[in-house]
């Protein structure tokens, strides 16, 4: 299954656009988090997590990327190496997050973290799973639970500082995307 370029942009705006989750089972993050009231214990978690933190973002990247390959291509990539690096990062993600001493300050971060990391390794596991095939279903089996860690991964930067990631939205893609698109 070869992308005509109407399809590309419809696979890029679905990677862009924010997961819809129910309002009442998430309130927004609020936005610059201060370093003032940072203890000792909460600044030994973000020294700790900063690693598993970017082996997430390294895993969703690695994803992401693959299934722009999978749709580009149409081609079965359950046994790509890249499916093999991502699911080596979330293990190795897994081991910190999982021994990380969380103090009370730092519990909403490890909250978003450790949901992120579950929604990951459910994409995983559905990328081994769909990516035999190369169809729509596929792609979003895997392209749900990839929004969803997404999403915590954002949530968790707002919960503490020292924690970034790129916001799909707010991308340069993003943007001509958003300027091409009918008024709605």
């Amino acid at each position: 299954m070869k992308l005509s370029p109407r399809d590309g942009r419809r696979f890029a705006d679905r990677l862009i656009d924010p997961p819809e989750f129910p309002a009442a089972e998430f309130a927004p993050e609020p936005a610059g988090y201060s370093t003032a009231g940072i203890d000792d214990a909460t600044a030994a978690y973000m020294a700790e997590l900063r690693d598993p933190f970017e082996l997430l973002r390294q895993a969703e990247a690695q994803l992401a990327g693959l299934m722009v390959l999978a749709t580009a291509s149409g081609q079965a990539i359950a046994a790509h190496p890249m499916l093999d690096l991502a699911a080596g990062a979330m293990r190795e993600a897994e081991d910190g997050i999982r021994a990380a001493k969380v103090p009370a300050p730092a519990r909403h971060h490890h909250t978003h973290v450790l949901q992120a990391m579950r929604d990951m390794q459910g994409a995983v596991t559905a990328a081994r799973r769909c990516f035999l095939r190369g169809d729509e279903t596929a792609i979003d089996a895997v392209l749900a639970p990839l929004r969803a860690a997404h999403q915590h991964l954002l949530w968790a930067t707002g919960a503490l500082p020292g924690f970034e990631i790129v916001a799909l939205s707010q991308s340069c893609c993003a943007q001509h995307a958003a300027k091409k698109r009918p008024e709605q």
